[in-house]
């Protein structure tokens, strides 16, 4: 991980903004199936102590939240 240059966006709004257009536009268009991606997703949750911190930046709910909603 390149922590300079993410050290850098952090401190440009647009390159911010572009960061998660860049970050959802790769989401919309990977091909792997969505089963592979949930199992990837929530091997990560327990293997990852800060695994629910991700999905709250990513879509501002928590993985027990996700799960209720299911």
């Amino acid at each position: 991980m390149d922590k300079e240059r993410i050290e850098n966006i952090l401190n440009d709004e647009a390159q911010l903004e572009r960061f998660v257009e860049v970050l959802v536009d790769e989401i919309n268009n990977d091909d792997e199936a969505y089963d592979k991606k949930g199992r990837q997703l929530l091997d990560l949750c327990l293997t990852d102590e800060h695994a629910d911190d991700f999905f709250i930046a990513v879509c501002g709910w928590s993985v027990d939240s996700l799960l209720e909603k299911l």
